[in-house]
């Protein structure tokens, strides 16, 4: 990833320092961009920066080559902002149409934490874990009855240790946590079967000994 960010930040600046004049002018306001150069300002409403927050943004924006004059109002734009005021360094891309305005796309590092505000598709997902569930099948593991587990259901309206859907929805889901917490409930779902499995077996023992006399 930081190999193809550099390869895009110096593709933009040549292309700025070879076709247009640079300037390094302060704006508030990056879909009125229309020249070439480097910009800075301070992050405030109405500013349409990544973020709204009041923090200083550098960058970087190049016009396509027909756009050297103000009052051009069919220019196209790439643009790299970056907030240095966070480490690690956030920083946004983006291509803009002929108002000049586009999606910023949030460049995602190794470091840090990202907020994604849309949907993300991916062929392959891999998760470190510390810990497990297989505690579940230990001897001394509290299995609770089903006795017990239909009451809690019935007053809670979810499973025990699983957030409820109030909390789902005001607190968001851990995905690592949440994974661990169904697979241990699976674990339990199987001893239950396991215990169901063997009262079955020996009730038909039973039964068919009771047939026998």
């Amino acid at each position: 990833m930081g190999k193809i960010i550099l390869v895009v930040i110096l593709i933009l600046s040549v292309s700025i320092l070879n076709g247009q004049t640079l300037n390094t002018v302060g704006t508030n306001d990056w879909n009125k961009i229309q020249k070439a150069g480097f910009f800075y300002g301070m992050g405030k409403e109405g500013s349409n920066l990544p973020l709204i927050d009041n923090q200083w943004w550098w960058g970087l924006s190049s016009p396509s080559a027909g756009n050297m004059n103000e009052g051009n109002y069919t220019y196209h734009n790439a643009q790299i902002v970056v907030r240095n005021s966070r480490n690690p360094v956030e920083m946004y891309v983006r291509s803009t149409n002929h108002l000049g305005e586009g999606q910023w796309a949030k460049v995602v590092h190794s470091k840090g934490n990202h907020a994604i505000d849309g949907k993300l598709t991916v062929k392959e997902v891999e998760v470190r874990i510390d810990a497990g569930a297989d505690f579940v099948f230990e001897p001394d593991y509290n299995l609770k009855p089903l006795s017990e587990l239909e009451s809690f259901v019935k007053e809670n309206k979810h499973l025990p240790e699983i957030p409820s859907e109030k909390q789902m929805r005001e607190d968001g889901l851990n995905i690592n946590d949440m994974q661990i917490k169904l697979l241990q409930k699976i674990e339990e779902l199987t001893l239950y079967v396991i215990t169901q499995d063997k009262r079955i077996k020996a009730l038909e023992e039973e039964n068919h000994t009771l047939k026998s006399r």
